[in-house]
């Protein structure tokens, strides 16, 4: 299998390194975490590789060090810890996987959707969300580093007024990482 061509799906978090691109979006308007059938999953038509059959889990590694990681910054700032939603990891893993696929960076799809769009398409009804996205970095901890050096992603990331988040990892044709990290308060 030629890597290079290969799209790989990981449940992971999004921040940004210093020099390294990153945005972050928010806006204003749950469930317990439950692991159900997706029924639109993210396929890669080389390989066959579903975001659910990589790392999707709220249990894989990178989920959960992105998750200790943030919620270490949330504790120091006096934040309730966050918890992992499915949905929210749904949501970043397609759009993690859109951006590598298509090569573009941005919160908003090339066809004009928005994070919170996507979030709700999810199946999350939200009364308010944020998006931090990123490219470039290798590691849970290099994304989370650049994320709280980032003005707005840290503001993001110690909002206490948000409960639940999600992580989307996706690896470009050229190798290139791709970070979704969605944020998100049930209505």
């Amino acid at each position: 299998m030629d890597m290079r061509k290969t799209l790989v799906v990981l449940g992971l978090a999004v921040f940004a390194l210093p020099g390294a691109p990153a945005r972050a979006e928010s806006s204003t308007m749950g469930e317990s975490l439950t692991r159900a059938e997706d029924p639109n999953p993210i396929v890669d038509s080389r390989t066959g590789v579903t975001a659910d059959s990589v790392s999707a889990s709220p249990y894989a590694p990178f989920q959960q060090q992105v998750l200790a990681l943030v919620n270490h910054n949330r504790q120091r700032a006096g934040c309730e810890p966050l918890t992992l939603d499915m949905r929210l990891i749904r949501a970043a893993n397609r759009h993690a996987a859109d951006m590598a696929r298509r090569e573009y960076f941005d919160h908003e799809t090339p066809g004009g959707r928005s994070a919170g769009e996507r979030v709700a398409g999810a199946g999350y009804s939200w009364s308010k969300y944020s998006e931090n996205i990123a490219k470039g970095q290798d590691s849970p901890f290099q994304v989370v580093r650049a994320w709280m050096d980032s003005p707005g992603h840290r503001r993001n990331i110690l909002d206490c007024s948000l409960d639940e988040m999600g992580v989307g990892l996706a690896v470009s044709s050229d190798r290139t990482p791709y970070w979704v990290q969605d944020f998100a308060t049930p209505r």
